[in-house]
């Protein structure tokens, strides 16, 4: 492959980013919780309906069913947040676990069709465990965040610098495959690369915006750091199912990125989990 082409590819990704983040950034800092709810709803729909293509729901009413299933799942969910004080425990708890779950999946059997991923409709709930705690816990965090949107501005950036990080630094420096099966481009140096800047990060934000010190900000630290770790596994996910339908990327409608899947993928994971640490032991200091 040419040099030219990466390039090529590279402008186009930070192109539709750089359209893409004041989208973002307007609707995390202008809208209540619930339009913001609807908004990024309409991209999770749009991840949901490549999703179903991944998962060999091919015609256009098993995809409209598939994307109705999550809209309800979602309806449910932010309902259940609404009346019970619990569901958002409930709820992170039981993404976290999913999480460390795929993460052994990866571990142990990388990229061949292990445990849910053998069937159809495996694929179809590992999906809908992957979008709805992911979409709930975004619009939670940003309805119990007194300085609201800054906790879900810090996770968003959190994402994105690493997934930067990760780029260059496994192009610069990069030798150790991460998951050469799923995702030859991956890196051991662009994770530790990815990991630092993270590191660094959370201490100037914890410190800076929310004046943390000690204890808390030791666990502000960590918990961003386990945050941004899942996100890879998020990102291997989607890679593995992308492996099993034999496909590159989720969809083509965002120039160098792919599709909304491929866009959301880290984030996917790194919110929930983060989440969990809101709920559990960082509201509360900050």
């Amino acid at each position: 492959m040419s040099k030219s082409k990466p390039r090529g590819k590279l402008k186009q990704r930070l192109v539709t980013a750089l359209l893409l983040l004041p989208l973002v950034f307007g609707a995390a800092i202008y809208l209540s919780s619930i339009w913001l709810g609807v908004v990024l709803g309409l991209v999770v729909l749009a991840a949901a309906g490549e999703w179903a293509r991944l998962a060999e729901w091919n015609k256009p009413y098993q995809q409209w069913a598939y994307v109705s299933c999550v809209a309800l799942l979602w309806v449910v969910g932010f309902w259940a947040l609404s009346h019970f004080s619990q569901t958002a425990a409930v709820l992170t708890a039981l993404a976290l676990l999913w999480w460390l779950y795929a993460f052994m999946d990866l571990l142990l059997h990388g990229s061949h069709a292990s445990g849910l991923y053998r069937w159809r409709a495996g694929r179809l709930v590992i999906g809908a465990f992957i979008l709805v705690p992911a979409w709930l816990t975004t619009v939670y965090l940003h309805e119990t965040d007194p300085r609201r949107p800054a906790v879900l501005l810090f996770v968003f950036v959190l994402v994105w610098l690493a997934d930067s990080a990760a780029y260059f630094v496994g192009r610069t420096w990069g030798h150790t495959q991460l998951a050469p099966r799923i995702s030859p481009g991956k890196t051991v140096e662009g994770l530790m690369g990815g990991l630092a800047a993270v590191v660094v990060l959370a201490y100037f934000c914890g410190t800076m915006i929310w004046q943390l010190s000690g204890r808390t900000l030791i666990l502000w630290v960590v918990w961003a750091s386990v945050a941004m770790l899942l996100s890879v596994v998020g990102d291997l996910v989607e890679s593995k199912i992308k492996r099993l339908a034999g496909t590159k990327d989720s969809g083509s409608l965002l120039p160098g990125h792919g599709g909304f899947l491929d866009r959301i993928d880290s984030l996917t994971a790194a919110i929930p989990t983060f989440v969990f640490g809101w709920v559990f032991f960082l509201r509360a200091d900050t």
